[in-house]
This record gives C-alpha cells, sequence and structure tokens, in this order.
C-alpha cells in the first residue's frame, strides 16, 4: 500500500492530503465543502490531488482515511426524522425526564430541557423485565410487542432504537425484538441498546441508542454513496472513518455504530496534533484547531489526549468513549454583528464557505473574522489557499465600515482590531476551559495551531496566556486529513459488573476480561487488522461506594490475581487523590465496569523529514501589518514556506505564508522549522 488519501470535511473547506510512502511524498489541497453533497467536494479532491500528484493513472491501490462532522450536523440542525423507540413498559418517558435536573446552572428557573429526539407517540412500551443480574423477570410479551410495532410502522419510522431496562446485563429480549422488528418493519434499520452501549445508567444508554438511530439512515445512505464513488475513481481497499475516541473503523462497521463517528473532524485534529508532538518529543501540548466556522480545543498531557467515557453530542449524553474537546463559534467566517445594545459580538454565526466571508466576493455582507485579518494586512489577499481564490479587500473595508465602524463611529482600524480582539478572547477562554478549571497551568504546556486559521491566531494567544513555545505543523491547514493517517484502527468494549472489588473473585473477572478480548479482536479481525498487529488495553472503573461517577484505571498485562485486585485498590485511592484532592482510606471500592481496548499497530508519521541545514531565510517581500492599536501598522517581512528549508530561523515579526494557511509570528518570537518542517515557535528570553 504506497498511496494514502486523508479526507477531512469541515464547515468552510473539505482538507485533503496525499502521502506517497513509495516516493516519500506528501502532498496536500484544500478545496470548497459542498454542503448540499459532501461527497462532491470529496470527489473534485480526490481527482484533483491525484491529478497533480501525477497518480490519476498509476493503477496503484489507494486507502482512504475519512473524518466528517456529519452525525454531529445532523443532530444540531434537529432534523425532523421519525425514530422509533421500544422501551420496557412503563419507561417509555425516560428520554424526555433525564436526570431532572437544571443544566448547567441549577438556579436558572428559566432552563428548559431539550427536545426529546423522540416525540412521545413515538416511543412505545412492551411487557418484559429482566432485572440488574440478568434474570428474566418477566418473559417479553411478543404479541405486544408485534403490535407495538405495527403502530410505528403506520406512523411511518426510518429507524427503530430499543432500549429495555437492564439489557445490559442479558440483550436476549432485545435480540428476540430485532428478529420481530425484521419482520414487521422489514427495511427498517434498528439499533440495539445492548450493540451500541452494554453499560448500566438508563438515561444515557437511551439517549446513546436513539442518537445512533438517528443519524443510521442519513450516514448508510451517505457513506454508501462515497464508498460508491471512491471505488470508481480507484479507491477499491475498504475506507475507513474517523471515530470518537481517537481510532478508525471501517464504513461497514460504522454504518452499524454510526454515534461512535461523534466529532469525527475534529478528533482526527487532536490525533494528528498529538502525533506531532510525539514526533517531536513534546508530552504535554493543547491543541488549537480553527477552521472557517468554529475552533477546537484539547488537552494533550504525558502523551495522552484526554479522554471521557461520558460524552455529549449536540448536549445530550452519549455513553461511549470518546476524546474530549472544547468547541467555540469562532472561525475565520464568524460574523461580527452588534447587539441591541450597540455591544461587537463576534460569533458564534458563521458565513460558512457560501456566501462566506465578505472578501470572498460571493454575496457576502457581513464582515468576518478573515475579513478583519485581511484588513489588518495579516492575510494576503492575493496568495490565499495558494492563490486558488483571490480576496478582495474593498468588499472586507465596505463591510466592515457599514455593519461595524460607522455605527460604533470608529476608525476602520479600530473595527478591525476589536473584532479580533474579541474573537481571541473567545479562544483564550477555550484554552482555559481545557487546562485552568482542570488544575492545569497552560504555561507549561506546548501550544499546537493549526487549522486554516490556526496560524494566525496561535502565536498571539499564547503570548496572551503567558505560554512561551507554540508549534505550527508542516501542513498547518490539514493536520486533520493528516490525524487520519496517523490513526490505528481502534474498538472499546464495555460491560458493567457492580461488585464491591474486596468480593470480587479474580478468576471470575479474568473469565470476563477473556470474553470481551475476543470480542475485541474479532472485531479488529473483521477490519482486516492482522492477528500479529492487534493490541489490547484493558482497563477497570472504580468508585467509592455511594458515588455516582467513576475513575477509569488501567490494567496490568498478565493474570489477574488477588494481588492485581488489591493493587487496583490501592493505585484508586492515589488517583482519586490526585484528581479529586482528597481520598477515602476506608471507604468500601467498588467495581463498576470493565473495558477492553483493541487496536492495531500506530503507523507510522506521515510527514517525510528533511536534511537540516541551519539558515536565515530572505523574505519574498514586506507588507503593511497592523498589530495591537490602531495607527501602531509596520512593514513586516514575509516569508514563503515553500520556499525556506529544514533548519531555517524566522525572527518575528513577520507573516510566514503557507498554501494553505498563514501563520503570524510576533515582535519577541523566533521560529525554527526541525526536520519535518514543524515551525517551533518560541518567546525570546530577555
Amino acid at each position: 500500500m504506497t498511496l494514502q488519501i486523508g479526507v477531512d470535511t469541515g464547515g468552510t473547506h473539505t482538507d485533503i492530503v496525499l502521502l506517497d510512502k513509495a516516493a516519500r511524498t506528501f502532498h496536500t489541497l484544500k478545496v470548497p465543502t459542498t454542503p448540499e453533497d459532501l461527497s462532491i467536494g470529496i470527489l473534485n479532491g480526490v481527482t484533483r490531488i491525484l491529478k497533480e500528484a501525477d497518480k490519476l493513472t498509476s493503477g496503484q491501490e489507494v486507502a482512504f482515511h475519512y473524518g466528517t462532522t456529519l452525525v454531529t450536523n445532523i443532530i444540531v440542525e434537529e432534523q425532523d426524522l421519525p425514530i422509533g423507540l421500544i422501551t420496557t413498559g412503563g419507561f417509555r418517558d425516560v428520554l424526555a425526564i433525564g436526570r431532572a435536573v437544571r443544566k448547567p446552572n441549577i438556579y436558572d428557573i428559566n432552563w428548559r430541557p431539550q427536545r426529546a429526539l423522540v416525540p412521545r407517540a413515538l416511543r412505545r412500551g412492551v411487557p418484559e423485565r429482566i432485572n440488574h443480574k440478568g434474570e428474566i423477570v418477566t418473559p417479553l410479551d411478543e404479541d405486544a410487542a408485534r403490535a407495538e410495532m405495527r403502530i410505528l410502522a403506520q406512523r411511518g419510522i426510518v429507524a427503530l432504537a430499543v432500549c429495555l431496562l437492564n439489557a445490559y446485563a442479558n440483550p436476549v429480549h432485545e435480540r428476540r425484538l430485532a428478529e420481530i422488528a425484521a419482520e414487521e418493519l422489514p427495511g427498517v434499520p434498528t439499533t440495539l441498546s445492548s450493540d451500541v452501549a452494554r453499560e448500566f445508567r438508563e438515561y444515557e444508554r437511551t439517549s446513546t441508542t436513539v442518537l445512533n438511530a438517528f443519524v443510521l439512515a442519513p450516514m448508510i445512505a451517505h457513506l454508501d454513496g462515497l464508498a460508491s464513488r471512491l471505488h470508481g475513481e480507484g479507491v477499491k481497499r475498504t475506507p475507513f472513518i474517523m471515530r470518537g475516541n481517537g481510532g478508525i473503523m471501517s464504513f461497514d462497521m460504522a454504518k452499524t455504530l454510526p454515534a461512535a463517528v461523534t466529532h469525527s473532524g475534529p478528533v482526527a485534529g487532536i490525533v494528528g496534533g498529538n502525533a506531532l508532538a510525539r514526533a517531536t518529543g513534546i508530552t504535554n501540548a493543547i491543541t488549537f484547531d480553527m477552521g472557517g466556522t468554529s475552533s477546537d480545543v484539547a488537552l494533550i498531557s504525558d502523551g495522552v489526549p484526554f479522554a471521557t467515557t461520558r460524552g455529549k453530542l449536540a448536549g445530550y449524553p452519549v455513553l461511549l468513549p470518546m476524546l474530549d474537546l472544547v468547541t467555540i463559534g469562532a472561525g475565520g467566517g464568524s460574523i461580527a454583528w452588534l447587539d441591541s445594545g450597540g455591544g461587537l459580538k463576534v460569533g458564534p454565526r458563521s458565513a460558512g464557505s457560501v456566501p462566506g466571508p465578505a472578501c470572498y466576493g460571493q454575496g457576502g455582507e457581513n464582515p468576518t473574522v478573515t475579513d478583519a485579518n485581511l484588513l489588518c494586512g495579516r492575510l494576503n489577499g492575493d496568495f490565499f489557499l495558494n492563490g486558488d481564490r483571490v480576496l478582495r479587500q474593498d468588499l472586507s473595508r465596505q463591510a466592515m465600515l457599514d455593519k461595524i465602524a460607522t455605527p460604533l463611529n470608529m476608525s476602520l482600524e479600530t473595527a478591525a482590531l476589536g473584532v479580533l480582539a474579541i474573537a481571541e478572547a473567545h479562544m483564550v477562554n477555550a484554552i482555559k476551559l481545557v487546562s485552568v478549571q482542570r488544575g492545569i497551568d497552560p504555561r507549561d504546556y506546548t501550544l499546537i495551531g493549526f487549522g486554516g486559521a490556526g496560524p494566525l491566531h496561535a502565536v498571539s494567544l499564547a503570548n496572551a496566556i503567558g505560554m512561551e513555545r507554540v508549534l505550527i505543523p508542516a501542513a498547518p491547514g490539514n493536520v486533520s486529513a493528516s490525524g487520519l493517517l496517523s490513526a490505528e484502527v481502534r474498538h472499546d468494549i464495555v460491560r458493567t459488573q457492580v461488585l464491591p472489588l474486596d468480593n470480587a473473585k479474580a478468576d471470575t473477572l479474568a473469565e470476563s476480561y477473556t470474553a470481551l478480548v475476543g470480542e475485541a479482536e474479532q472485531s479488529l479481525l473483521d477490519q482486516n487488522v492482522p492477528a500479529s498487529e492487534i493490541q489490547i488495553l484493558r482497563s477497570i472503573d472504580l468508585r467509592y461506594r455511594g458515588q455516582a461517577y467513576e475513575l477509569t484505571l488501567p490494567l496490568p498485562a498478565g493474570p489477574i490475581t488477588d494481588e492485581t485486585l488489591a493493587e487496583q485498590g490501592a493505585r484508586f485511592h492515589q488517583e482519586h487523590m490526585r484528581v479529586y484532592g482528597y481520598h477515602l482510606d476506608h471507604h468500601p471500592v467498588e467495581i463498576v465496569n470493565l473495558r477492553v481496548t483493541g487496536t492495531s499497530q500506530p503507523p507510522a508519521l506521515p510527514w517525510p523529514s528533511h536534511a537540516v541545514t541551519p539558515s536565515m531565510p530572505n523574505p519574498v517581500g514586506f507588507r503593511r501589518v497592523l498589530h495591537d492599536t490602531p495607527g501602531s501598522a509596520a512593514e513586516w517581512p514575509v516569508f514563503r514556506f515553500t520556499e525556506i528549508s529544514a533548519g531555517a530561523t524566522i525572527n518575528g515579526p513577520a507573516i510566514l505564508e503557507y498554501p494553505g494557511s498563514t501563520c503570524v509570528i510576533l515582535p519577541d518570537w523566533t521560529a525554527t522549522l526541525d526536520a519535518w518542517r514543524h515551525a517551533h515557535i518560541v518567546k525570546n528570553k530577555h
């Protein structure tokens, strides 16, 4: 396999990378996203990058890795899809009741819960009962189940979710309901909670099951259509898609578990950022991915991205492992506007790719962050996206004057700087959310800035927070797409097993883990991972008795013994102290969940290395750049990334223009390119 393509579809642009392992070449491309049909933009980009790399008719097999926000978009847009839900009789309102608390502010009397994804008329209960031990208390009433499904069929459901009480302990009734659904609802895809999330917490499990059913039909249609078109372009190998846990899975598996594809695109950026950090010897980093619509921020500590087993998708609980990130509506296309009191706001509404920022000349009349950067001289209107698009400063000027500067009676320069200051304040807050609020000092971390707009703001953000190190990748606009090529195939399995740790029998737990390991290995084998490359990680969720939350601890390799369990108890006390600042040595500890993660071997880094030759390159020109305050414009040197080599040093202030992005290097900061041509930008010591 010598050709690998990674594609990440964002709200504004679709990023594409082509890695030719045999020739040791790395090609990048950015094309407009086509919201009406994502596959159009993808195919246009794939065809173009193969042509530019002279591989269009090479006959070589191509591996395809994909990242998308389609699942998130379907939920956020609250599309009115008729989904049916079958629950245990008397429990159909679990989805609407939720946790019965006001979130995030318990004192907000105006707070209202999100609407349930399944209306009450499509939530049906059937007589049956299984207890928490998996024992059948009340047999399934199959006649009642058929009657309820016929009602759902009359109401035109497009997918069915089944979530029965305690099905995580014994899925026999759910599986029988799936068989009945195949007879009563032919052609309607069915999602079982026992296939999606086999752990307790009824509301979260029901929510995850319904989310999976909600996006099932659209994802099947999208992935089937995309796979068919890719096959026509020579991509005949199994295509893979990024999942929320930081791994990839085959299209076929994604069509049964689309809920696992949540935040697929942003997660690919975290994986790419972590690969960058690993390659450059950085263990603690904060990734900052700024695109045209939003910015995503995530934390990497000791070489591991921060993860959660209880995430959210558009406010709805998701009981699946996923990398934790903070997303804010501050991207290059974020619109600057005035509220009813005349206050200047930026975002979260975005101009998207159509009509886009005013400077695109596609009919957009609202000023955006991109327009502000262009007016301040930080962007080269003739070299945007490697010259594929010309940005019109006159349109940016007119939009900023009409919508911001004139109404506020301020100069054009003040308005543009104000837009950038507010946008960057939102970004600083996001960085603090993933670090300071977790008790971590961001000044001890490296900020990795990428995305089409990330390098424009990364050094400014680091400077504002007091961080002294910034890393800008060699292809900053395509890191998420690169991350797709840096990810291993990954599958997580969990089983709830609540019992006191002191009463746990090592041999019984060992048998349970053996079964879970077998499931994980089979999943990877089904996705064409060679048995010799499968790696297994075991972990266990523990809590103090009476707690409603738990901590996940890795289990050491080797046999599970009584000594192993005792060591886990001691480690739990230590971890609880580290995370929460206290521990209860004499309080009983409970086992909650058993977890197994199966992965393939991590792939080699996608970036080709170069010989390092220290140099001080000459700029290609100078540009008037406005920084900090109105009237402070000065001529800054401009460098082209394609014309400088590994080992080059650039002293700020300077502008470094990439084919798909632009980096602003502030005064008193110095950039040095390493062997992969990643830019290490550090604050000068005085």
